[in-house]
């Protein structure tokens, strides 16, 4: 025999079969395989409608809470809409033209440091020709 804890998603199976089980029901009825039901939950995964079948009252429970996330979900929704009904456009544009102004300031920067730069860069190429060829 293997060894299947090697293999969480085994585990994860097991643990899925436990919360329902009325898929044990299925199996013994015949009806699908414990590899039938692996592989289909394998591909659809553990929140799929496919379940619905088969969840007990404690499967009702785990759809509550994701009921309750995702209305929490949408509770930080409106929080952010909140926070950016509260913002104040004349700040928001003092705030956008102090950074215009740094960048501008930084890429005057930039460019006093390049400006040297690129010209001795071009003497450097002249120079590095000794011989000076001229088309006709």
């Amino acid at each position: 025999m293997r060894n299947n804890h090697n293999r969480p998603s085994i585990e994860q199976f097991r643990q899925f079969a436990k919360e329902h089980p009325k898929l044990r029901d299925e199996v013994k009825k015949g009806n699908k395989t414990w590899q039938q039901l692996f592989e289909e939950w394998y591909l659809y995964g553990e929140e799929s409608d496919e379940w619905n079948a088969y969840r007990t009252d404690s499967g009702k429970a785990t759809s509550k809470k994701n009921q309750k996330k995702e209305q929490s979900e949408e509770g930080y929704v409106g929080k952010v809409m909140s926070f950016v009904k509260n913002l104040d456009p004349d700040q928001i544009q003092d705030h956008l033209s102090n950074v215009n102004s740094t960048l501008n300031n930084i890429q005057q920067l930039i460019s006093q440091f390049k400006s040297p730069a690129s010209s001795g860069q071009r003497e450097e190429k002249q120079t590095s020709q000794p011989f000076n060829f001229r088309q006709d």
